[in-house]
């Protein structure tokens, strides 16, 4: 029995020192791993590892996106401005690296144009010329259009003149030539003719370049539309659609202001030429109290309304508009181009 007592007392013994040296070693370790810890957050150095080569240009990719990243941040925002009008046909959505092209190839058409204009006013004033080679060298049947808009209302067609401003088939014209004489629809699109292209033959036009109203000016009798597509029949006499290519002939505008006794072409398609392309000349014989119109003894007629009045030096200058016929005198009137906010 005593030893029985005695075995038991030496397992207790031995397994309290055993306890105790647990609980030591545990608590040395943990002093240990403290330890560590603190010299790992108070430490000045960096803890990672060496990188090997693959890491190391892991970072520098890194530090070079990061780079880029700042890069942009100070760059200011770009701002897309998205057209109004709506598309007379279907077309996928353009490639904006494709369209920023075609931004820098249309500012150096602009440019050229107007260098190409200095060049023939220099040549204007180093030696005569006849107006004929002047308007021949404008260009301006390609420039200057017969412009149809039908009255949704009768099924009429109302005719004037019309005269592209920009490359991409931006026209202008007058605002009483869309407008419906009878009700308040507007059409769903006009018809912009060129000469060159109509048939004597058949009595048509080969090609109908067709455009949506992009808006009106305020206060001022003058409408922009926008060139969206080609009508044409094909050999079985179907109408079909095709897409503008290429940029379009145009006439830019002139910043100088009208002065009394300047020359002044006034150019369109008249219903006293038959609605063909027709020419006049004559000079700014007065300007309005408001400068908005500027008075002319060029002959304006029914149908030049919204066609093209142009310096001498081939600048547009104004739209041909209305005119006042009274005790016999007779005068027309021209919307000075300066007069309208053009974006």
């Amino acid at each position: 029995m005593k030893k029985q007592i005695l075995l038991t007392i030496l397992i207790s013994l031995f397994l309290i020192a055993l306890a105790g040296a647990s609980i030591f070693l545990l608590t040395k370790y943990q002093l240990k791993l403290a330890g560590d810890i603190a010299k790992l957050f108070s430490s000045k150095t960096s803890v990672l590892p060496t990188l090997s080569p693959t890491a190391s240009s892991t970072a520098q990719e890194i530090a070079q996106l990061q780079k880029e990243i700042d890069e942009l941040k100070k760059q200011p925002p770009k701002i897309i401005y998205k057209t109004v009008l709506t598309p007379a046909s279907s077309s996928p959505a353009p490639n904006l690296k494709t369209q920023e092209e075609l931004e820098r190839a249309k500012q150096q058409i602009t440019s050229l144009e107007q260098r190409l204009q200095e060049l023939q006013v220099q040549k204007t004033s180093g030696s005569q010329i006849s107006d004929a080679d002047l308007i021949k060298s404008w260009q301006a049947g390609d420039k200057v259009a017969q412009v149809a808009c039908q009255n949704k209302l009768l099924g009429s067609w109302q005719l004037g003149s019309a005269v592209l401003i920009s490359p991409d088939g931006k026209v202008l014209t007058n605002q009483h030539v869309v407008e419906p004489s009878v009700g308040t629809l507007l059409p769903d699109y006009c018809l912009i003719l060129f000469g060159k292209d109509f048939d004597a033959v058949s009595q048509s036009y080969s090609k109908e370049y067709r455009a949506s109203i992009a808006g009106f000016f305020q206060d001022r009798d003058a409408a922009l539309l926008k060139i969206q597509d080609i009508l044409y029949k094909d050999q079985n006499g179907a109408v079909q659609t095709m897409p503008v290519s290429g940029a379009l002939p145009y006439f830019s505008i002139s910043t100088s202001t009208p002065q009394i006794g300047d020359a002044v072409y006034v150019i369109g398609y008249p219903e006293s030429a038959r609605f063909a392309f027709s020419v006049t000349k004559g000079i700014i014989s007065n300007l309005t109290s408001d400068n908005v119109y500027f008075g002319t003894d060029a002959q304006i007629d029914r149908g030049n309304s919204g066609g093209a009045a142009l310096n001498s030096a081939g600048q547009l200058i104004g739209l041909p508009t209305w005119k006042y016929i009274g005790g016999g005198d007779y005068r027309g009137y021209i919307l000075n181009i300066n007069s309208i906010k053009l974006l």
